[in-house]
């Protein structure tokens, strides 16, 4: 049931972040996404939970701010000018809530996590650009490198996944 709750809690942060953001009141979808992060972090202690934020925040800056400093993406609100956005990342953030729990199941694939990242993240910026958050300056271009960004990203957010879940004798050395 968590499992549940957890996708529909993301699910409802992302349409807060991304409507927002497209009304320049980011501060209402970041204050969400840290109350989000915030339960979620009080339900699971875990220190590994921390670390899949700090980790999908990280790859989310290197993603939105390869796509802002390229010009392929104008984000709405975007604060730092040139870089990825706040409101992204804190998407980013979110997201990364789901990886252990209700995405696990794909996180534990990482082929699948690959191929659903080059279909979902293309997926995703186009409904954020129909809410107005952003804009593709080139689909044609812009949506086969967010494919691929999030190709990328997904494996390796797959691959911290299998990292913690592998007994302890068959985990990779850090």
């Amino acid at each position: 049931m968590f499992n549940a709750w957890n996708f529909l809690a993301y699910q409802l942060a992302w349409l807060a972040v991304v409507v927002s953001a497209a009304r320049d009141a980011t501060w209402v979808g970041i204050s969400i996404v840290l109350l989000l992060a915030a339960v979620h972090l009080r339900l699971r202690r875990s220190p590994r939970e921390l670390r899949a934020i700090g980790l999908a925040v990280l790859i989310g800056l290197l993603v939105d701010s390869t796509l802002a400093l390229t010009g392929q993406v104008r984000f709405a609100s975007a604060w730092p000018p040139g870089l990825a956005p706040c409101w992204m990342l804190s998407l980013w953030a979110a997201f990364a809530t789901t990886l252990n729990h209700s995405l696990r199941w794909l996180m534990m694939r990482p082929v699948a996590a690959a191929l659903a990242g080059a279909a979902g993240g293309p997926l995703a910026y186009l409904a954020g650009a129909k809410l107005g958050a952003l804009a593709l300056v080139t689909p044609a271009v812009t949506l086969p490198m967010i494919a691929l960004l999030w190709m990328l990203a997904m494996v390796t957010l797959s691959m911290f996944v299998l990292r913690g879940s592998a007994p302890a004798e068959q985990r990779l050395p850090t």
